[in-house]
């Protein structure tokens, strides 16, 4: 059984979204939160290890990228924010593991993996979201699991989200999140600028074209040639592409300390100007050391402000770390040469 019941941990989320808790109450709800949400790492770890090698068998050794992140305070609040039916508790993505493999037929073998595994684990969720995607655009298969083990039993009933994604959908995915970071917009929920919002709706539809998959629905139907001029008459009205190219971290990132066998990152990228990102690693053993500061970066007054974001994270390989999360380098390349692609079709026809 878990450490903290269900209920517990709702009340938690309502006074820290609540305009009349007293500033005790919010300081006791800010320490169980973060004590809650570390107890998802050891879960994370198991199923980061399982999802490691089923995309080494589906992609090969080098040919994915498997990571496990802890969601930020920020865009805990946000969410309960955001959807007032939401409780913490219920709250399925707090610790998350990905895996990003070179294409979407390799997302189906490892969704049928899982789907077709006798996990000890409880399946509780299964969100296709590439047969059926969201009407922001978003595309990937979300499986929600109850971890289950005897072994730590504080940790008995706790929720971890599988991400699975093809390198085009985490493209897509990672710059929604960037352009959200730096332009201060919130894009996944459909909030925000309309002109960000329809540029990323159009490029959703043409990678699922490129892929053969379903679009979103607002555009089943549309002929390609159809959506490739609705993007390119937008770019060229809105300037997207300049836009974001704009986008960068004027600085190299900077790593505090050299550790060859970390585990764990705190990955900080600050927007003050020079914008630039800090990687803290960790070793296995510094795994409270890692939520300690983690806490303490979240709680800064340029975290609070919205300045600087934060997320503590986990790869398969150092070298991928950029990769996995590209968003917070401000590093949209690979992106930015795939909407060339597309929109120099139209120019070839």
């Amino acid at each position: 059984m878990s450490a903290y019941d269900q209920e517990s941990i709702n009340q938690v989320g309502r006074i820290l979204v609540s305009d009349d808790a007293t500033p005790e109450e919010r300081a006791n709800a800010w320490h169980t939160l973060n004590s809650w949400r570390a107890l998802h790492l050891y879960p994370l770890r198991r199923f980061q290890a399982v999802l490691r090698g089923y995309a080494r068998n589906v992609a090969g050794k080098h040919k994915s990228i498997v990571s496990q992140r802890l969601k930020p305070a920020p865009t805990i609040l946000a969410t309960l924010r955001r959807d007032q039916a939401m409780e913490l508790g219920q709250m399925p993505d707090i610790g998350g593991v990905r895996a990003v493999v070179p294409n979407v037929k390799m997302v189906g073998g490892l969704a049928a993996k899982y789907r077709q595994s006798h996990y000890v684990h409880a399946l509780v969720k299964d969100n296709d979201y590439i047969a059926e995607p969201k009407e922001s655009g978003y595309r990937g298969i979300h499986l929600i699991y109850q971890y289950s083990s005897l072994m730590q039993p504080e940790c008995d009933g706790l929720l971890v989200e599988i991400q699975l994604r093809s390198r085009l959908q985490h493209l897509w995915a990672a710059a929604v999140e960037t352009v959200e970071l730096f332009h201060q917009k919130s894009l996944k929920s459909s909030q925000g600028s309309e002109t960000w919002l329809e540029f990323f709706r159009l490029v959703s539809a043409l990678f699922a074209w490129k892929e053969g998959t379903a679009p979103p629905a607002a555009f089943q139907g549309i002929a390609q040639e159809e959506l490739i001029h609705r993007l390119r008459t937008l770019n060229q009205e809105r300037k997207i592409l300049s836009s974001l190219k704009r986008i960068r971290i004027t600085e190299r990132a900077k790593y505090t300390q050299t550790l060859t066998n970390a585990a764990f990152w705190i990955i900080e990228t600050s927007l003050n100007r020079p914008a630039m990102t800090r990687i803290h690693p960790f070793v296995a053993i510094q795994k409270e050391d890692a939520d300690l500061v983690y806490r303490q970066l979240e709680q800064s007054p340029d975290c609070r402000a919205g300045k600087s974001h934060v997320v503590f994270v986990s790869v398969n390989v150092v070298r991928k770390l950029e990769k996995a999360y590209p968003n917070f380098f401000g590093d949209i390349t690979e992106f930015i040469k795939e909407l060339e692609k597309i929109l120099g079709i139209l120019a070839l026809r």
